[in-house]
């Protein structure tokens, strides 16, 4: 598996994981609350050209 392939793997299971505890704060910590939030904020940085990719939690 190529580079990109890697990083598109790595990049949507950061955005499942986020979306999952956004969805459901009540099951959470306020830790992993804080990093759903922390790594939806390096999404942003990483993937500002495809916002809809975001916008799908």
């Amino acid at each position: 598996m190529g580079q990109k392939a890697l990083r598109r793997e790595k990049l949507a299971a950061i955005r499942k994981m986020a979306c999952e505890i956004i969805t459901a704060p009540e099951h959470h910590s306020l830790m992993s609350r804080e990093l759903a939030l922390d790594s939806l904020g390096y999404l942003w940085e990483v993937e500002k050209d495809r916002v809809g990719t975001l916008l799908a939690c």
